[in-house]
């Protein structure tokens, strides 16, 4: 039996404003979707967008009504096909549930899909709408239906850019914190962790301590592998200190040259001390079957104290630290 469809073109035209002038991004999608379902009186919206194209056979649903439905969607034995082979409006009245083998488990009798077409003419996406009552919708929901599609072209357009811009964002801010050899962290981010890691000792939220590290002899590297070799066991020696730490714990750090610092979360000087031994003897080992022969460090540790005026206090001592132990023989840790 073909169900009465009710329009009012007022309605209509309210929702869109409505939706339009009061939200954006995400929430912009949903209540769109929800307001469409009201408004052609549906029992399933979902707007979706193309997974690939030339053909598009998968589709991401941005947001359905059901959210039972999954992310991805194949659109084989499915109507929405036919939305995006033909990029036109799609009215089909009844036996929905007969026609599409993937329909079959459903009670969709009817079935309206509005493509959402890009600025050169492709169907990046569509509205899916269906309903368990066989109807004929009336055709002045069609330019309704293609005023939301078009809405929804641009939000999801303006979406798609605030993504890139914010992957952009990310990785000129990685950029910024990060040491372009090793891919540790560089000097400048070193000071903003202590900053924000004394300030945390100081209100006794949490206890660190710093290993100040150098690379013993590594002039005597560079003079003779030259500078591509004294740059190789950077790296290499980088690996080894993201190998041997604790990830959310031990915050690794390149100062500079071959200075490196690392930051322990939560952490005693006593098992610090056992961390950077650790660090050791797998530096020892690993460098002593290359080229470059054994390579030790002089490690300076020192615990976070708020006894301490101020984080470069704490630096300076532990750097004091490592200088003592080079001038005790190298290979050493002074705690």
């Amino acid at each position: 039996m073909n169900k009465s469809f009710k329009f009012n073109p007022y309605t209509a035209l309210k929702s869109i404003l409505e939706v339009t002038s009061l939200h954006t991004g995400k929430d912009f999608i949903k209540v769109t979707a929800e307001e469409i379902k009201k408004l052609f009186q549906a029992d399933l919206v979902f707007i979706t967008k193309a997974v690939d194209f030339e053909p598009t056979t998968q589709i991401k649903i941005l947001y359905s009504t059901d959210p039972c439905l999954p992310k991805i969607c194949e659109l084989k034995d499915t109507p929405c096909d036919l939305v995006y082979k033909n990029q036109k409006i799609l009215k089909i009245n009844e036996k929905v549930k007969y026609t599409f083998e993937k329909e079959k488990h459903t009670n969709y009798e009817s079935y309206y899909g509005i493509p959402i077409i890009s600025e050169n003419s492709k169907c990046i996406g569509h509205i899916g709408i269906f309903s368990n009552e066989i109807r004929d919708l009336p055709n002045e929901l069609e330019d309704i239906a293609i005023i939301y599609s078009r809405k929804i072209e641009r939000e999801t357009k303006r979406l798609q850019l605030e993504h890139e811009n914010e992957i952009i964002r990310r990785q000129l801010e990685e950029l910024s914190i990060t040491d372009g050899l090793t891919s540790l962290y560089n000097r400048r981010y070193f000071s903003k962790v202590c900053s924000d890691i004394y300030a945390q000792v100081q209100r006794n939220t949490i206890t660190a301590s710093l290993a100040y590290i150098d690379l013993d002899n590594f002039k005597t590297i560079n003079d003779k592998f030259g500078h591509d070799g004294g740059d190789d066991v950077l790296k290499e020696f980088a690996k080894i200190l993201k190998k041997e730490s604790r990830q959310g714990v031990d915050h690794i750090f390149r100062l500079g040259g071959e200075e490196f610092c690392i930051i322990s979360l939560n952490t005693t000087l006593h098992f610090s001390y056992e961390h950077l031994a650790r660090i050791m003897s797998s530096t020892s080992n690993y460098f002593q079957d290359t080229k470059y022969g054994e390579i030790t460090l002089s490690v300076g540790i020192v615990e976070f104290d708020k006894n301490f005026k101020n984080y470069n206090e704490i630096i300076s001592l532990a750097d004091k630290k490592m200088y003592r132990a080079k001038k005790a023989g190298k290979n050493a840790i002074v705690k």
